[in-house]
């Protein structure tokens, strides 16, 4: 067994979709499942149900899974320090990113913070191919820019900011008239979204599942550009951050998902081992800084005891989730 199999069944756990798995690979899919059927005959063993909508792994599968989990981080941790060893860096800054769309406010809050610690190695990971916690706690990242407030033991979450979330569909849908979607208005419909668990999406875990809502399909993409064309040219609909949506000239309607609109939060997640680290403290402060300066529309943070419990039974047995 070789580490191009772990990354396999780990991709096909946490997406449930052969397709959306080799996405994340960057595989075909016709060699993903090659691949895991090669090594379900090498094993003698079967891995993967592939019968059942979504994909899942059986109890062998799940056994590699949970060793993906511990693993894959620690190799990727390893390959880091040995990088930075032949690079001859002081001090590291690696952040797992779940966000996609993030990265066009995150990329000068960086250059910002570089311009005044540039001892420090700066570098960014996007999380969708990695449990992001685990890779924090194997010290494969430093930090980790998600929605998840509440982290476990060892791990320390500071918040950034609240935004909210809104709808996109076709500008000639016939849900273009309404003031505001409901999780029925996505009945029936395919839904586009960044390629990640829908366990950690809250379009679904806080909007669709509550209502007993299952869209009749589901595409990925990883570019906020190409999600919006899409939609723009009737292949679906989206639910995206607001500040993604901030100019776009594309042929789409956007609508408050819910009368009171859904809301979410973005937090920084690092080791408590970490807390007292001042190029930490400095690399949240700017983000927060750059955050507020350039983001319309995003609120605050309230303090804990203010927050709605935001995590359904589905979502509690996934790991962190992106916007």
């Amino acid at each position: 067994m070789e580490l191009h199999h772990l990354r396999a069944l780990h991709a096909i756990a946490r997406t449930g979709s052969l397709t959306a798995a080799a996405e994340l690979l960057h595989c075909t899919q016709s060699a993903l499942s090659h691949l895991v059927s090669d090594l379900e005959r090498t094993l003698a063993v079967r891995l993967v149900d592939r019968d059942r909508r979504p994909v899942t792994v059986t109890a062998a599968g799940a056994r590699i899974v949970a060793c993906a989990a511990t693993v894959l981080p620690q190799v990727a941790a390893l390959a880091d320090d040995l990088g930075r060893i032949r690079q001859g860096a002081t001090r590291r800054l690696l952040i797992s990113l779940e966000c996609h769309s993030c990265i066009e406010w995150l990329a000068p809050a960086m250059a910002s913070y570089r311009s005044r610690h540039p001892q420090v190695d700066l570098d960014l990971r996007m999380g969708a191919t990695f449990d992001p916690l685990p890779s924090l706690t194997a010290g494969a990242v430093d930090l980790i820019i998600t929605s998840e407030r509440s982290a476990g033991p060892g791990v320390r979450s500071d918040a950034l900011f609240r935004y909210q979330i809104m709808a996109l569909v076709p500008e000639r849908s016939p849900l273009r008239a309404r003031a505001h979607l409901e999780p029925r208005d996505f009945a029936g419909q395919t839904v586009i979204t960044y390629p990640v668990a829908e366990c950690r999406l809250d379009l679904y875990t806080r909007f669709l599942d509550p209502a007993g809502i299952v869209p009749s399909r589901r595409r990925t993409a990883e570019l906020t550009a190409m999600i919006v064309q899409w939609v723009a040219s009737g292949q679906g609909v989206a639910a995206l951050p607001s500040w993604a949506l901030t100019g776009i000239q594309a042929q789409v309607a956007i609508r408050p998902l819910g009368r009171a609109g859904l809301w979410t939060d973005l937090h920084a997640l690092r080791r408590e081992r970490d807390q007292a680290a001042a190029h930490l403290d400095d690399f949240i402060s700017t983000v927060r800084r750059e955050s507020f300066a350039s983001l319309p529309g995003i609120v605050a943070v309230p303090p804990p005891a203010q927050s709605t419990p935001r995590r359904s039974a589905r979502s509690r047995q996934g790991a962190p989730r992106p916007s």
